[in-house]
């Protein structure tokens, strides 16, 4: 009679699930030894070594994790699990064979060997390619480096080409060539001083990955590569419909818990008829004019549509009673580098003054008024510095820009000289002529931009105006440098309006200076 196992095949599989992932034998052993049935740690010594269970497949990736997620008592603490790219979830992937090391399996549906490692040129790295993005739009796993074809013996890596190849320059070349990106570990492992590179694959949670491009004879554009038992090949439309299956079924649960956090008074809802978004707190109204232009963008994701607009909440938002709801006209501006100047020039008060100065660190266009809106908020320059310093921003370079000219280490000030030179006299003495043509435009701003802070706030203020009327021809002109002159022209008229208004804050400061001194010599004196 065959004895009765205490652990059962489900059991078996897990824990062979665990010691591939390099689980520690007391961190197993935790999971299984229960109060009403005591287990042996040896137990787990003789799955380990083939002599308990040795006929039980292991249990899939994803089986382990159910296992994980509904196990036992939640309130305990759990032995946190290693990386896939631990050095003891590597090393239990091979076994000690004539003298070396070789792969335990072989190939499979989770591992690909490779002989060689070359990024450069491309066509050298389209097998790796191909492997990548068959793993990730099956179950994930590993790339082996420097193991031979079909002996599956650990030769390692003939230089260093591998070691010394940024992760980055991986990933970049993966952007290029797959959408979406997959996620890829680098790792090494050392097999008695035999060197195995290590490409450990996430599967994608968005899958298909596709190819984007041909890549040598390996990719080819429009390509879905999946990764079967031994082979990566063109995928097979069963595990297609698989996937496309999966998506929808991740689709409907996230829609569900969406509908539930709405029912709860977690999320909002917004009408794309009225622009109204509601929710349990209250309410507000985005414009009808702006629906049209709102970009939904999935969160997380920013390569859907390179150079797409968005429309982006900043600040506070205050809800709207149904009596207010009619009489609210705009919440918040599609923000352009044109509303910018125009609103400027045009010295309109703006709803949210942050939304236009965050647009400004965003964008690529450098030169644009900043301290119109900055005077509009409640917040110190300084304040809005830093905060601009810490955010994450898609163009660094412009971000960095809008902070040195917050700080005053860059203006837009530019000597001048020829034309826009003499003209620039004229305006500090206070001669101002309008231009009336686009050639005239351009003199013109290249004169206000040469300004000095000395000009009289009075011409400047006129100055204002007329660049308001060079801005309106200079829309339908097909050269954005002349557009940009004007542009300049702008922000140097904001620096000088922001210096008068610092120079009559700082005279105001100072007309009690005197009496706080004589009040401190009196005091010094003995009077009363």
């Amino acid at each position: 009679m065959t004895k009765q196992r205490s652990l059962t095949d489900s059991e078996i599989a897990f824990v062979k699930a665990m010691l591939r992932k390099g689980w520690r034998n007391d961190a197993i052993h935790y999971y299984f030894n229960r109060s009403d049935r005591l287990i042996s740690s040896g137990r787990i010594a003789q799955i380990k070594a083939e002599k308990y269970g040795a006929n039980v497949e292991e249990a899939l990736p994803e089986e382990l994790d159910a296992f994980l997620a509904s196990w036992g008592d939640g309130s305990a603490e759990r032995p946190p699990a290693p990386s896939p790219v631990d050095q003891r979830v590597l090393r239990a992937m091979f076994v000690r064979a004539g003298g070396g090391w070789k792969l335990i399996g072989g190939e499979t549906d989770r591992a690909e060997c490779k002989a060689s490692f070359r990024l450069r040129p491309e066509d050298h790295f389209s097998k790796i390619l191909r492997a990548v993005a068959g793993l990730a739009n099956n179950r994930g796993g590993y790339i082996l480096l420097g193991i031979t074809d079909g002996s599956f013996q650990a030769e390692g890596l003939r230089d260093a080409t591998f070691t010394n190849t940024d992760v980055g320059l991986i990933n970049r070349a993966l952007a290029s060539s797959l959408d979406p990106v997959p996620h890829v570990t680098k790792a090494s492992l050392d097999l008695g001083g035999r060197l195995v590179g290590v490409l450990y694959v996430e599967k994608h949670a968005d899958a298909p990955v596709l190819a984007i491009k041909n890549v040598g004879q390996d990719i080819k554009e429009g390509g879905i590569y999946f990764r079967y038992v031994g082979e990566t090949r063109l995928i097979k439309p069963g595990e297609l419909r698989q996937i496309i299956a999966a998506r929808e079924q991740r689709a409907i649960a996230e829609f569900g818990a969406r509908v539930r956090r709405v029912a709860s008074g977690k999320d909002a809802t917004i009408d794309l008829d009225s622009g109204e978004v509601s929710g349990a707190s209250g309410r507000f109204v985005i414009d009808k004019s702006l629906l049209a232009s709102i970009q939904f963008v999935r969160e997380g994701d920013f390569t859907q549509q390179k150079g797409s607009p968005a429309l982006k909440l900043i600040g506070n938002v205050e809800p709207v009673s149904e009596a207010e709801k009619e009489r609210t006209h705009v919440i918040r501006q599609h923000v352009t580098p044109d509303a910018v100047v125009r609103n400027f020039l045009l010295n309109e008060k703006i709803a949210e003054p942050l939304s236009y100065i965050h647009f400004q660190a965003f964008n690529q266009r450098r030169w644009m008024p900043i301290w119109f809106y900055i005077n509009q908020t409640t917040q110190t320059a300084s304040k809005i510095a830093d905060d601009l310093r810490s955010s994450v921003a898609t163009h660094p370079s412009s971000r960095d820009a809008v902070v040195r000219r917050i700080e005053g280490k860059d203006l837009a000030f530019r000597s001048a000289s020829g034309k826009p030179g003499a003209l620039a006299k004229q305006l500090i003495r206070g001669e101002i002529s309008e231009p009336t043509t686009i050639e005239e435009d351009v003199v013109f701003a290249g004169a206000v931009q040469s300004l000095p802070d000395t000009v009289k706030n009075k011409d400047v203020e006129t100055i204002r105006k007329i660049l308001t009327a060079c801005l309106d021809r200079a829309e339908n002109d097909m050269k954005g440098s002349r557009r940009g002159m004007i542009y300049r022209a702008a922000c140097r008229v904001d620096e000088l309006l922001n210096a008068a208004k610092q120079i009559a804050s700082e005279s105001v400061a100072t007309v009690g200076q005197p009496v706080a001194a004589k009040s401190s010599a009196s005091t010094a004196m003995g009077e009363p």
